[in-house]
């Protein structure tokens, strides 16, 4: 369900550079969890971090690079690579001791842009109030007569809770779904959203994970719907 990430070509530079980053909000690839970096209008950058009250310095562009100055000294570095999804850097300095630093650009609910997926939601209204329950075409031996119960009892919250063999429960939990044409998706709190091929015949129900856009028949599930 990820796009593609698409390049814009050469990097552009001055004026035509800082356009393209201007308004785009990222997340730095290995800073704390829940940090974004936006490249405000205006040379305003603003840094978000978890429990603690957004900072605002300046950025700008000089050539191809991206420089940053306000509580810590003016630092630039060069742009080696800007796509719809990703923005990477390098700084100056002896080669053996540059640093490549990556950011990937998020929307304003902190989801990576290649993650986003366009919900019609036909899907999911179709399923809510309703239970499904299915076991693994190919469980493992442990697996095998275990079953889960998908109960969507709301209009976006669906709960999941397996048995074993013998009936016995495991622990659950619930996460927020919606869907796009056929295919159903999960999004667990914090992490981006899990899709599912959902195809219903009557009463009948075969679910297919899906990775990267292509369907995992090993991992396919069948069940019925209530």
């Amino acid at each position: 369900m990820s796009a593609e990430t698409q390049s814009t070509g050469e990097i552009p530079t001055g004026k035509a550079l800082e356009q393209q980053l201007s308004g785009k909000r990222v997340l730095v690839e290995n800073a704390p969890k829940g940090t974004f970096l936006s490249f405000l209008k205006g040379g305003v950058l603003k840094q978000e971090s978890r429990g603690w009250p957004d900072e605002l310095d300046r950025w700008e562009i000089e050539g191809q690079m991206l420089c940053f100055e306000g509580r810590r000294p003016r630092s630039c570095a060069v742009v080696t690579k800007l796509t719809n999804h990703d923005l990477f850097l390098i700084e100056p300095g002896a080669e053996e001791n540059r640093q490549t630093v990556e950011m990937h650009f998020v929307n304003q609910d902190g989801v990576l842009l290649q993650d986003v997926i366009a919900y019609d939601g036909v899907l999911a209204g179709k399923l809510r109030g309703r239970v499904i329950t299915t076991e693994d075409v190919n469980p493992s031996e442990i697996l095998k007569g275990s079953k889960t119960v998908w109960d969507f009892e709301t209009k976006d919250r669906v709960s999941m809770t397996a048995f074993d063999a013998s009936g016995f429960p495991f622990p659950g939990g619930t996460v927020v779904y919606n869907s796009k044409d056929n295919d159903l998706c999960l999004t667990p709190p914090d992490e981006k959203p899990v899709c599912i091929r959902v195809e219903v015949s009557g009463s009948d129900v075969r679910m297919i994970p899906l990775q990267n856009g292509a369907l995992v028949e090993k991992e396919a599930m069948v069940g019925t719907i209530e």
